[in-house]
């Protein structure tokens, strides 16, 4: 679910506030910090920034009121990487695979004909019976797989563990996981802990006695992906963080709750909106859901706080993620890491995030990768199976 490549050039820990914000590959064109689009040139992705003072004042605001729920915390030590993975020779591989695509995320997403972009009317594919019939086989595995992952989140384990675990189920079901060499990614699937944003690589870091992660899970079966993602407790949460887990996995229930045909795409982004105003958590609206398919991102985007993006109406046969990230205390720091992908917060804050993947139907919508699981009990039966 690598909704926004990290990996712009050469940038080693490039670091904005209210001014500029996460990037997106999905936006056109750098506006108002000349010199930082000057080093992103060559990136698909654009720093949108208005009225920068007037959002600093408004963002320090928000956080001298929730000030007085913070925790203070520090940044996790990444570990170390093991070489990527095989994936046996006859399960068929994304097309994204294929020579000529991109190797980095600053060569941009991979082309396809239901690609976002903001140069030409958003044109969003709608499913025929046997695509969706193939999407929904793509996310119950994607959701088995997630299962796993959270039966493996415990203290003393690692997401290296979580990684090798998740990539031979995926595999042994015929499948291929689709992070997997996607714009030169190395893992199989992205294990976000404490302050990382989005798209940590997994790796032998032991995970303590309340960490937070986010384990992210897309499979490529029958031509389709599905994709999906969800919190974990390591252990007993601290109680700020298991709000923060409540908050995210509320928000993306509201912004799936309002889909159905008829629907404005706007609408999701508003009652995302509500429930991270209540939580007095910031939502950036650069780390948005897609358009899923035989594509892995496609249209429409899906922006998950409030925005003005006209993309029409939802349609029956129309898929997409809806997948906001929730930082507490309100805030809006991120810097990038030398991988290229780990995308973190400046200040540590911790962050939250959940996913599915989302079909509209005739009469509503239909979670292609449901139900929902039970994070809390999962991550409670793990622990209690570790210690054991």
């Amino acid at each position: 679910r690598i909704s926004t490549p990290a990996g712009w050039g050469r940038i080693e820990r490039q670091r904005a506030s209210t001014s500029a914000l996460p990037l997106s590959p999905l936006a056109a064109a750098c506006r108002s910090n000349e010199p930082l689009a000057r080093r992103l040139r060559r990136a698909p992705a654009v720093c949108l920034a208005a009225g920068a003072a007037a959002a600093a004042s408004a963002g320090a605001a928000a956080k001298a009121k929730a000030g007085k729920r913070r925790v203070r915390r520090q940044h996790i030590e990444l570990g170390n990487m093991t070489p990527v993975r095989d994936v046996p020779f006859l399960i068929p591989r994304p097309p994204y695979l294929e020579p000529g695509n991109p190797t980095k995320p600053e060569q941009g997403f991979p082309k396809h004909e239901w690609l976002y972009s903001e140069k030409r009317k958003t044109r969003i594919q709608i499913k025929g019976p046997g695509e969706i019939e193939a999407m929904r086989k793509a996310g119950a595995l994607a959701r088995e797989a997630l299962a796993l992952a959270g039966s493996l989140v415990y203290p003393g384990g690692t997401t290296e563990a979580i990684d090798a675990a998740v990539h031979d189920f995926i595999c042994a079901r015929g499948a291929y996981p689709s992070p997997l060499g996607y714009m030169g990614y190395a893992k199989s699937v992205c294990t976000s802990v404490n302050d990382v944003i989005a798209h940590g690589i997994p790796d032998d870091r032991i995970l303590e006695q309340g960490d937070i992660i986010n384990v992210d899970v897309t499979v490529f079966l029958d031509g389709h992906h599905g994709d999906t993602s969800s919190m974990f407790f390591v252990g007993r949460p601290k109680r700020s963080a298991y709000e923060l887990c409540e908050a995210a996995l509320r928000a993306r229930d509201a912004g799936i709750a309002v889909c159905g045909p008829g629907v404005d795409f706007r609408e999701v982004g508003k009652a995302i909106d509500k429930v991270r105003e209540e939580a007095g958590c910031h939502c950036s609206g650069w780390l948005r859901g897609h358009g899923i398919g035989s594509y892995f991102h496609g249209s429409p985007v899906i922006v998950p706080t409030t925005n003005d993006l006209d993309q029409g109406l939802m349609q029956p046969g129309m898929t997409f993620t809806v997948e906001p990230v929730l930082v507490e205390n309100n805030d809006d720091t991120w810097e990038m890491l030398e991988d290229g992908w780990t995308l973190r917060t400046e200040t540590a804050a911790w962050s939250a995030q959940f996913e599915h993947t989302v079909l509209i139907t005739d009469t509503g919508h239909e979670l292609l990768t449901g139900p929902t699981i039970d994070y809390k009990a999962v991550s409670a039966a793990a622990a209690k199976k570790a210690s054991s």
